[in-house]
């Protein structure tokens, strides 16, 4: 009896090394990505489309290093998603907590997807032209820029699926792994969200940072810690104990 106590004990606290382990590492990543964006000595990674004084400026650039960071973000988005939560609740977390994960969380979010999609451009400048380049600029349109355009709306809703999805599945964003947070759906401490349930969170949590008339009533919070866009849903954001 002493033995499976034991062998219990010591598998538990595996696992809780390896959440260690697998923050730290994901801390490391988000940090990596400011260092990789800051080395490019004001290359760009994405694309842009301007119009000034009835003129088209237009360009677009990448960087294998990017790549690379993208398919790493992708694969660690694939943990999150696979690896369940702590339920063990510690506390109310608090706000600066809360912002640090949304910041982590908009970062990694913006920057892999920026990424993921900006070699798509430079495929398409390179089937026009011929030639592949890292990076293009023109000061003229084309026919096939309309192809990059449509790049915008779905990366407006790669970015919903990216805060919706996890709670859906019951799991924590990037920005909530790392800072120990986990949102509770309007039903239960435990448990995922309907699809529904999930795209209103999302987008009152994003009312809620956006809009520089709610900043006051950002600042209210009740006896549990909910803001307002919280007790609109119906939620809870508890502080999880998996260390």
């Amino acid at each position: 009896m002493t033995e499976k106590i034991s062998d219990a004990s010591g598998h538990s606290s595996q696992l809780l090394s390896t959440t260690k382990l697998l923050r730290l590492v994901s801390l490391m990543f988000v940090g990596l990505s400011v260092v990789f964006i800051y080395s490019f000595d004001g290359r760009q990674v994405g694309g842009s489309m301007t119009w000034k004084d009835g003129n088209t400026f237009i360009s677009a650039g990448s960087d294998p290093t990017m790549l690379i960071w993208a398919v790493l973000s992708i694969a660690l988005f694939v943990v999150l998603m696979v690896r369940k939560p702590s339920t063990v609740a510690e506390g109310i977390p608090s706000r600066k907590r809360r912002i640090m994960a949304v910041v982590i969380d908009l970062w990694f979010s913006a920057l892999a997807l920026v990424s993921i999609m900006s070699p798509v451009p430079l495929w398409i400048e390179a089937a026009r032209t011929g030639h592949f380049s890292w990076y293009f600029q023109r000061n003229y349109s084309v026919n096939t820029d309309i192809l990059s355009e449509l790049l915008v709306p779905l990366g407006w809703a790669l970015v919903i699926l990216y805060f919706a999805f996890p709670l859906m599945r019951g799991r924590q964003t990037l920005g909530c792994f790392i800072m120990r947070l986990r949102v509770a759906p309007p039903f239960g401490d435990e448990g995922s969200f309907t699809l529904k349930a999930a795209l209103m969170r999302t987008y009152y949590a994003f009312i809620g940072l956006v809009t520089l008339t709610l900043l006051t009533r950002n600042r209210e919070r009740d006896d549990q810690g909910r803001t307002w866009y919280d007790r609109k849903t119906n939620c809870t954001v508890v502080l999880v104990n998996d260390d």
